[in-house]
């Protein structure tokens, strides 16, 4: 089955897709990231708007990869880029934002698969949907790239999301 998606409790859904049987892992494509998706992250029903973001990738590039960014956003059922609702109550000098970054430090070698999952990146009551915008890649030659994801390359990249019209002027955005 090229994609898979697993339904957890009635409204998070986790997808997984392999890109080599795809076809999506290009020349083109310095990486391609299976699984970029928001999991519940509530330890004995703690936290119940707390997410985590589960992530799978491989350096498809022909150059170890030192470190790599994505810059991404939380969106919500009608398409509008919200902000993680918990930030000003924990830090009132934090200013909301509906811009999200999230790093991981290498090296990441050519052609090998690599799995993460972070804890607490993401605070919303509602389905929130993770979207990348932007990927920084610095190999270990200290060259770099930054890709924008667009709706004519997102396939590449991450072959399992579908492209989404983000509307981010509107949406949850607490004055700051």
């Amino acid at each position: 089955m090229l994609c898979d998606i697993e339904t957890i409790n009635d409204y998070e859904e986790i997808n997984y897709c392999d890109p080599v049987l795809m076809g999506c892992a290009s020349v083109d494509a310095q990486m391609v990231f299976s699984k970029f998706k928001f999991t519940k992250d509530s330890p004995f029903g703690a936290f119940p708007t707390r997410k985590g973001l589960d992530v799978k990738f491989k350096n498809t590039s022909d150059k170890v990869i030192k470190k790599f960014s994505i810059h991404y956003s939380g969106v919500d059922q009608i398409n509008e880029a919200v902000c993680s609702d918990i930030v000003g109550a924990v830090n009132a000098n934090v200013k909301h934002t509906k811009y999200r970054i999230l790093s991981f430090t290498g090296p990441f070698a050519v052609g090998k698969s690599q799995s993460s999952w972070t804890s607490a990146v993401f605070y919303y009551q509602l389905k929130v949907t993770a979207f990348p915008r932007k990927l920084d890649i610095v190999y270990m030659d200290n060259s770099e790239e930054s890709i924008e994801i667009t709706k004519d390359n997102i396939k590449t990249f991450f072959p399992c999301l579908e492209w989404i019209d983000v509307d981010y002027e509107h949406g949850f955005q607490p004055s700051n």
